[in-house]
């Protein structure tokens, strides 16, 4: 008879199914990794510059203060990040309407083509990797994910 479903050999305690599903998250990282810096590379962005644009495609232009900040780096690391991207063509420096020490750092045209790109390149793989996953087996993942983060989070403090 072995193998029904009610049987005690197959029924996962909690603190199996806590361990299987850390295990495959440390699985996943390197790959999702590797994937990452494979977009980038086509791109021609490392991830500080790709943070970067991201910080502007979603708060929009901002003082180099206010990205040190939000990148959680120096002043200087932004100046050497803002400029190997406006050499790229893909921000662009422009004063400060009311504090002439400021500058403000902003999204070219181009840039905002590049992080809109990348935005669909992301949801169209989501779309294709988790395609068939239902709406409720994707929030109860997404509240297990931000559980993970905040537990690292915590952690690291």
């Amino acid at each position: 008879m072995g193998g029904s479903a009610g049987s005690t050999a197959t029924i996962a305690t909690t603190h199996d199914l806590r361990a299987d599903v850390l295990a495959q998250l440390v699985r996943l990282a390197p790959v999702l990794e590797h994937l990452r810096a494979e977009g980038l590379r086509k791109r021609r962005l490392t991830r500080p510059r790709a943070r970067l644009l991201r910080v502007l495609a979603d708060g929009g232009p901002l003082v180099m203060c206010d990205i040190s900040r939000a990148l959680d780096v120096t002043p200087r690391a932004v100046t050497g990040l803002v400029d190997g991207l406006e050499d790229d063509g893909l921000v662009r420096r422009v004063d400060h309407p009311s504090d002439r020490r400021a500058t403000i750092i902003e999204l070219t045209p181009l840039g905002r083509r590049l992080c809109r790109e990348m935005r669909e390149g992301l949801n169209r793989f989501a779309d294709e990797l988790l395609a068939g996953v239902t709406r409720d087996d994707l929030a109860a993942s997404l509240r297990v994910l931000d559980r993970c983060q905040a537990a690292f989070e915590t952690r690291a403090d």
